[in-house]
């Protein structure tokens, strides 16, 4: 093995193994722990399981923006959310995407909804703020959080039929 010339096979691959380990732990804590070189003041979006447990607590700014993305359940279609943090700390659902209207998608007609389409996707841009958001992780959509530059997929957090909590802590 290229790693570790010296050693005997099996004792290369058991090292590789481990540093494999040791790789996937560190880029797990980052995922949990992110650092981005500055200190994290304000809020955070927090993630709880049914029972308010934490199951992640990722630091945000005020304005800073994050995205669900998941596969609509009937229709088999993308949906695509766009959230941010008020400056007040609450979650804000900014935009709903959408290739075609299903149920359960943004509907209501409201002077402060403005809907735009584009080639392929139907935007609804509101302004809905939420003190917290339940949502019951699916079993087909493959719903995942956008942070910044990480995927957190809901199925990975609770087993799917299951419910989390969103909501923005200090």
């Amino acid at each position: 093995m290229k790693y570790f010339p010296n050693l005997s096979s099996e004792r290369q691959q058991r090292r590789a193994m481990i540093l494999r380990l040791v790789y996937f732990v560190l880029a797990f804590f980052m995922l949990v722990h992110p650092s981005d070189g500055e200190e994290q003041k304000g809020f955070s979006l927090r993630i709880e399981n049914i029972d308010r447990a934490i199951l992640l607590d990722l630091p945000l700014k005020k304005g800073e923006y994050f995205y669900l993305h998941y596969i609509h359940s009937s229709d088999q279609t993308p949906i695509r959310d766009t959230f941010q943090i008020s400056a007040e700390g609450q979650l804000v659902l900014i935009e709903e995407a959408f290739l075609w209207y299903g149920a359960g998608l943004e509907f209501q007609n409201h002077n402060d909804i403005q809907i735009t389409l584009d080639e392929k996707w139907s935007k609804v841009q509101l302004n809905r703020a939420f003190p917290e958001l339940v949502i019951r992780v699916g079993r087909v959509a493959g719903q995942r959080f956008i942070y910044r530059d990480r995927f957190i997929h809901l199925n990975h957090l609770v087993r799917p039929g299951e419910c989390i909590i969103l909501s923005v802590g200090r």
